[in-house]
């Protein structure tokens, strides 16, 4: 390719995309139409609790292989921390403590085997069909369900989770190390790829909203951009986003939300084992993380939870992490709480099947996004998988990848 690689949307998919093109030697321009990248993955000041903090907290695994590429080759690998691949679990209703590893899942062989889908897995059978009635079910399934899928195990499909459960169980140790992220995801994941995109020259402008496109041009809000015949386009949008612009492509998706809930604690926060992070069972918080005194907790497929006032949610998370992390629950230290109300699509049989693959009716134009059809669920590794794809598609080269 010749000519102009212009990429709309800096969240990770777009970002991914630019940093595998710019590095190939291809001319990139990025429009954003907020004031910063990252997308709904990203970091910033709080000034309520003087700390820097996610707007979603995050792990990634050692199976998310083009996510750790893509940091590799931006060098924001470097901001993130690898750690043994243990997970720790408690049930608030109990009480009672365990530790997930590869050579110990709290489930027996006949529950794992259902687990990773075999022998068989039906289109339309979820999570709760498939293994809601197995003992293991709200200490394992459940959580790790709603923390993947973002999704009710009630209408989770069960085929997807299977899949995501392959890659991280048949992929031994090195597919359990849970990457963490001390510095924010910014750090990590956005940061770096703005410095690697601005050392091999490639062009941003935020503040730059698209409202048209054709084959031969992009229309924005401060200005049109005509495209020639050798440039090609990558729309890294949300499917609400595109819906205006690409009529039908974003249509019937339905969503999920995720609640987030930061805690700034008078000393620093430890967590049992003195892990970076707890999962919860019995509980309205899934999963606990600490980052020097700030607290986190996740709440994924919060449904309701997300329609409740802030107060209410940080006094009924605060009561849970507190107790987790064995300090007295006194009254409710300062908080910030993240509501995410499209944090990811709804990943049941019929969303999933309507997610679109990459093409429009452009030949130039290409899609990306972690909502694009995947084997993956909506994670960072989708988001990023997909940019490369796209990146692929836009310069046709099939073999293009974030090492050089």
């Amino acid at each position: 390719m010749t000519g102009t690689l212009h990429i709309v949307g800096a969240g990770l998919a777009g970002l991914a995309a630019a940093v595998a093109a710019a590095r190939a030697g291809s001319r990139v321009v990025m429009h954003e139409a907020a004031g910063h990248a990252g997308g709904r993955c990203r970091s910033f000041r709080d000034d309520r609790l003087e700390r820097v903090i996610d707007n979603g907290s995050h792990l990634v695994l050692g199976a998310n292989r083009v996510t750790l590429a893509y940091a590799a080759a931006t060098g924001g690998l470097e901001a993130m921390q690898a750690a043994p691949p243990c997970f720790p679990f408690m049930d608030m209703a109990s009480g009672a403590r365990w530790m997930v590893t590869p050579d110990r899942l709290p489930a027996g062989i006949g529950e794992i085997v259902s687990a990773l889908g075999m022998p068989w897995v039906s289109r339309h059978q979820t999570v709760a069909g498939r293994l809601g009635r197995s003992p293991s079910f709200a200490r394992l399934w459940l959580p790790l369900c709603e923390a993947i899928l973002n999704t009710s195990p009630d209408e989770a499909s069960a085929r997807m989770f299977a899949w995501t459960m392959r890659r991280a169980l048949l992929g031994g140790s090195a597919a359990l190390i849970p990457w963490t992220f001390p510095l924010g995801l910014s750090a990590a994941l956005v940061a770096p790829a703005l410095a690697t995109l601005g050392m091999f020259g490639a062009e941003i402008n935020f503040r730059r909203r698209l409202l048209t496109v054709s084959q031969d041009s992009l229309g924005f809000d401060d200005a049109t951009v005509s495209l020639a015949p050798e440039d090609r386009v990558i729309l890294a949008l949300p499917p609400w986003n595109l819906e205006g612009i690409l009529p039908g492509l974003g249509r019937d998706m339905p969503t999920r939300p995720i609640v987030n809930a930061h805690f700034r604690l008078d000393r620093p926060a430890v967590l049992p084992g003195e892990s970076h992070f707890l999962g919860l069972a019995n509980a309205a918080g899934h999963w606990l993380f600490t980052r020097g005194d700030v607290l986190s907790v996740t709440v994924s497929a919060a449904g309701r939870l997300a329609e409740c006032a802030n107060d209410d949610i940080a006094a009924l998370l605060w009561a849970e992490a507190s107790r987790a992390i064995g300090q007295p629950a006194a009254a409710v230290p300062p908080f910030r709480i993240m509501k995410e109300r499209r944090a990811t699509l709804a990943h049941d049989a019929l969303t999933i099947a309507r997610r679109p693959g990459p093409s429009t009716p452009y030949p130039a134009i290409t899609l990306a996004g972690d909502w694009i059809a995947s084997p993956w669920p909506c994670t960072i590794e989708a988001a990023i998988s997909s940019g490369l794809g796209a990146a692929r598609l836009a310069l046709g080269r099939k073999t293009l990848a974030f090492a050089r």
